[in-house]
């Protein structure tokens, strides 16, 4: 049985398994993504960009960065002001990008690093695979 968990601005369905789909309200239409299904999200001026696994295409919303980090919650990481990356599709890292295992690269902040080498170390120790 699926339950529904929220308020006006946010929504989040909680299905049998573990897939936890996070709900988007876009003005006045609610757009329910599965959460693992988010690669990455880049920030375009007032707009953000949402990158989805096998999609042919991104989902562009009027959004912050700092609101959906907030909703998207410990698996998503802020590694540049412009990205917001699921760390369950990171390949590889280097202290100025984040290649995803569709092979498109994010910048990383320099002075962010080293806080993100230790938050995908403890996603990995935590039971996080990467790839999924």
């Amino acid at each position: 049985m699926d339950a529904f968990v929220g308020n006006d601005d946010s929504m989040t369905e909680q299905t049998g398994n573990t897939t936890e789909r996070r709900g988007l309200f876009i003005r006045k239409k609610k757009l329910m993504l599965n959460q693992a299904d988010i690669l990455y999200i880049e920030s375009r001026a007032k707009k953000v960009e949402i990158h989805i696994v096998n999609a042919a295409e991104s989902i562009e919303i009027y959004a912050t960065m700092e609101r959906l980090e907030e909703r998207l919650g410990e698996n998503f990481y802020r590694c540049h002001r412009a990205y917001l990356v699921n760390m369950a599709y990171i390949a590889e890292y280097g202290s100025d990008s984040i290649t995803l295992m569709n092979g498109d690269r994010v910048h990383m902040a320099k002075k962010k690093y080293r806080m993100f080498a230790q938050a995908y170390q403890n996603y990995l120790r935590n039971g996080g695979v990467p790839g999924v």
